[in-house]
């Protein structure tokens, strides 16, 4: 009996393989189902767990895929809840800044939305080339931002990403900032700038979407030549 079976192992080795066990298997998927006696004979060595079944080996693999999926779907969930929460702040910030009826009335507003709801801890906004007289914070030290624009704008007129202790310097008070977001004000640009800041050197990122941003660049560039004019 045992020749017969060297024998035929002998004659199935030259017309069988690995591969095309496993592509029968890929094509007979409840093959097992069907043979079910074969899984008790079969056991996969598992270098953490030593000898363990093959069922017990499937459970593991989709015990981890569900482990897996349930961390992306918090995630994401993490992410939406985020991403809502900016949303609304962005909204409620618009209505603020249209009733706005001076520059100071801006930039409290903007302080409230960003550093207590968004928890941005800096914020500045600064004038080019203003056509009255402002407080110091609202200016840059003569034309010291020229560097800072040629530096970090090219055709884009919004930054997100890092600066040197030296351009922190012209836009904050705090230096520990880690990432920022800048953006240029005024139909042509000219206007001025916006700046926030985060601790977290991952908040402004180069890849990240900033349609919310461009919408408020839009609205200040309205607004804020008004608010000028009048003050005039």
């Amino acid at each position: 009996m045992s020749e017969q079976k060297s024998t035929a192992e002998a004659l199935m080795g030259d017309v069988l393989n690995a591969e095309l066990v496993v592509e029968y298997l890929e094509q007979h998927p409840n093959f097992f189902e069907e043979h079910g006696h074969l899984l008790a004979q079969m056991n996969l060595r598992h270098q953490q767990a030593g000898t363990v079944s093959l069922v017990e080996r499937q459970q593991r693999i989709l015990r981890e895929q569900i482990t897996a999926l349930q961390e992306e779907i918090t995630a994401l969930m993490v992410n939406a809840r985020r991403s809502e929460k900016i949303f609304k702040g962005y909204s409620a910030l618009y209505v603020q800044l249209l009733n706005c009826e001076t520059i100071d009335d801006v930039l409290a507003s903007m302080k409230e939305t960003f550093q207590q709801e968004l928890e941005l801890p800096e914020l500045s906004l600064k004038f080019f080339d203003s056509p009255i007289e402002l407080p110091e914070q609202y200016s840059f030290t003569s034309d010291t931002h020229k560097q800072l624009l040629s530096k970090r704008f090219s055709n884009e007129s919004v930054y997100l990403g890092r600066l040197s202790k030296e351009e922190q310097k012209l836009l904050f008070r705090d230096e520990q900032i880690e990432s920022v977001a800048l953006v240029l004000l005024g139909s042509n640009q000219e206007l001025g700038m916006l700046a926030f800041g985060s601790k977290d050197p991952a908040h402004f990122e180069p890849e990240m979407d900033y349609l919310l941003i461009t919408q408020l660049q839009a609205l200040l560039s309205v607004i804020l030549p008004r608010l000028l004019a009048q003050s005039d």
